[in-house]
This record gives structure tokens, C-alpha cells and sequence, in this order.
């Protein structure tokens, strides 16, 4: 996948947290169940395209959800169709990608780009 060092999210990535209407106009939905949701996204500043995934893992025992979110910056319909097909654990070999993480003891979410595998903690 090609770095989208156009879009404001390359310099920021900490923005993709909160309101996702406001940063992206919603282009596609792939998937869209309560704890996972799959998305193309278009950014409203450059028009940057990203497919997006949300996953949230169910805490029966303390109700503290742990969440992910992936969002990797693609170009073309076969890029799509290829995450469409890949499942939430194979699209962390994918880059460069934003990776918010909110584990269950965490106080917030951890923002960054994956540039690499060996940038890789996941």
C-alpha cells in the first residue's frame, strides 16, 4: 500500500479518534454487527481513501471491551477487494496502516502508523 503523506492524517494520526462523520464521508459498508464494522472511508480534507475496520472483543467478566480500529490507506478496487476478503487478524500484515488500540487496562487509546513488520507489537 502506497503512504498517503498528502492527508492530514499522516502527520496526525491521534485525529481519527472521535467523531468519524465529521473526519470521513462514508463510501461503503462491508460489514456493520454491533462489535465489528468494515468501512470505505474518504477523507474530507484530501479525499484520501481508507478501508476501515472496528473490532471489539466482548469482556464477559468486566465489561471493559477491549477495541480495535485499523484504517489502511488504498487506491485501487483490487487493494478493497483484498481486505474485504482478509480476516481482522490478517489485515495486521498490511502497511503502512493507522492502529488505534484501546486494550481493556488501558485509560485511552494508543493512536500511531504501522510503517513496517518489524514495527509490529501486535
Amino acid at each position: 500500500m502506497k503512504s498517503p503523506t498528502q492527508c492530514v492524517f499522516w502527520e496526525n494520526p491521534e485525529l481519527t479518534h472521535g467523531g468519524m462523520q465529521d473526519r470521513f464521508e462514508l463510501l461503503e459498508t462491508y460489514a456493520d454487527e454491533s462489535h465489528w464494522w468494515r468501512y470505505l472511508l474518504k477523507c474530507r480534507e484530501c479525499g484520501q481513501l481508507y478501508f476501515y475496520e472496528f473490532y471489539e472483543v466482548i469482556d464477559w467478566k468486566n465489561g471493559n471491551d477491549p477495541q480495535y480500529s485499523t484504517y489502511i490507506p488504498v487506491e485501487t478496487k483490487e487493494e478493497i477487494e483484498t481486505l474485504k476478503s482478509t480476516s481482522a487478524l490478517g489485515l495486521l500484515q498490511f502497511f503502512p496502516r493507522i492502529q488505534r488500540d484501546f486494550p481493556e487496562d488501558a485509560k485511552q487509546p494508543t493512536i500511531r502508523w504501522r510503517m513496517k513488520q518489524e514495527d509490529s507489537s501486535l
